[in-house]
């Protein structure tokens, strides 16, 4: 670490209480997508990170897709270089019972080191600290030559067709960059005392599948006169449920499970599922996700039937989740689904491709400066590093297109667990350290990265 970067890190130290206020504010903006054109309230976040940067003269501009669909843009750098991209999301997913969490859902309180609310983690942390390297940098006064560029959008949560992916297709020059880094990876692994980072280079893809069941509806004080839609829907769900999908490791995160959890022994597609039995015994968070790294998911999630509490239903409609392999296209998840229905009356299906499965390069220049602004940010020089895949889907499938280099991978502290993120969940939360981190690591890769000095 050079002089000039443990002077920026004890920069972010010191700032760490303005940090997590920035986190807290934006928790506490409900910038709740629920997936409609009208939901997301995202301009809201979008001005009040406009007046913050504005605050120590960074200028942004919002592009705003629909009136309350707001994309922020900020840049800094003299543009005589090479162009790194901020990437984030402000929406967040719904609340569905208050109740059950242990504080407000959008109240940004703390308690045992953590910030607590819809979105802390996914992913009004990584805003927070996106939005504070820029305002750092320029505080610091730090001359980056290049362009350094932060994106944070709207409708992630929805697949982004009025954020990033509406953001490409009428502004592609804004987000076209060298290198660019988002969400999708960064979880500590600790193996033998050792520190390890998954580097995410790539996403699954992601699909629904809307299962129709057509019945016949009758008066509820004569059900047997019906074909009740409901009941038909039961064998349905009986067989997504027995459906056994294909197993795959030609992931390239399977050739690292030496260094990422002590397994020596050559790993196929016939024993992974025994080795990571045996994993889960001692590291289950690592198991799960090596689990859905090795085959396509298919999962009920919604199910919609009826219209009136005496009628019987005579239609029903099942929508799946499917996050597929990079080397699994439609065609395969379309013949997947028609195995698992096959034979069954009055039983159609349709698949809707969201999210294409995509990838960068992991032998490329820019991954060592992203191990090198680890450690800077981190504070530990012996951390090992090993190519990983996120199981979900990001936007960073819309700028790869764009020839932008692009890593799912913002590091959490590694005293943190990701397992009580709770993205998605109730008590969702994000570790203190881990916003503290995400602030240094978004500075020391800047700095690394377009300064001449580096």
């Amino acid at each position: 670490m050079t002089a000039e970067i443990s002077r920026l890190m004890e920069l972010v130290d010191a700032a760490a209480d303005e940090v997590v206020r920035l986190t807290q504010d934006l928790v506490r903006i409900p910038t709740v997508n629920f997936g409609t054109p009208e939901s997301g309230d995202e301009m809201a976040a979008a001005t009040f990170l406009r007046d913050k940067l504005a605050e120590d003269g960074i200028d942004a501009t919002i592009y705003a897709a629909s009136e309350n669909r707001g994309n922020l843009v900020a840049t800094l750098g003299d543009g005589n270089g090479p162009r790194l991209l901020f990437m984030s999301h402000t929406d967040v997913v719904p609340v569905e019972d208050p109740d059950q969490w242990t504080y407000p859902p959008f109240s940004g309180e703390i308690a045992d080191g953590r910030i607590w609310g819809r979105g802390a983690s996914d992913m009004k942390g990584t805003v927070a600290a996106q939005a504070m390297a820029l305002i750092l940098l320029k505080r610091a006064g730090v001359p980056l030559k290049g362009t350094l560029t932060f994106a944070t959008c709207a409708d992630e949560e929805a697949g982004g067709a009025y954020g990033f992916g509406w953001m490409a297709k009428h502004h592609p020059d804004v987000l076209r960059a060298d290198f660019a880094v988002n969400e999708g990876g960064g979880g500590p692994v600790w193996h033998d005392g050792r520190l390890i980072y998954p580097i995410s280079t790539g996403e699954k893809g992601r699909l629904e599948i809307h299962i129709r069941i057509r019945g016949r509806g009758w008066h509820a004080s004569q059900p047997w006169r019906a074909d009740n839609a409901i009941y038909k829907a039961e064998e349905v769900i009986r067989r997504i449920r027995a459906w056994r999908p294909e197993v795959s490791t030609r992931a390239e995160i399977f050739q690292h499970l030496d260094t990422l959890a002590g397994i020596t022994e050559p790993v196929t597609d016939e024993n992974i599922d025994r080795v990571l039995a045996e994993l889960e015994k001692r590291n289950p968070n690592l198991a799960s996700m090596l689990r859905a790294a090795s085959r396509m998911t298919l999962v009920a999630t919604m199910i919609q039937a009826g219209v009136k509490s005496n009628s019987v239903a005579e239609a029903c409609t099942i929508i799946c989740d499917v996050r597929s392999l990079p080397w699994q296209d439609v065609e395969y998840v379309r013949s997947q689904v028609a195995g698992i229905l096959e034979g069954l009356d009055g039983v159609s299906f349709e698949v809707i491709e969201t999210a294409v499965s995509n990838a960068s390069p992991y032998d490329s220049p820019f991954r060592e400066a992203v191990e090198a602004a680890t450690r800077d940010a981190i504070g530990v020089d012996d951390i090992a590093f090993v190519p990983g895949i996120s199981v979900g889907f990001t936007d960073s499938r819309f700028v790869r297109p764009l020839g932008n280099v692009t890593y799912g991978f913002v590091p959490s502290a590694p005293t943190d667990d990701p397992s009580r993120s709770g993205a998605h969940n109730i008590n969702e939360s994000i570790g203190i350290d881990s916003v503290i981190a995400a602030t240094k690591f978004h500075v020391a890769l800047a700095y690394r990265l377009l300064t001449r000095t580096s």
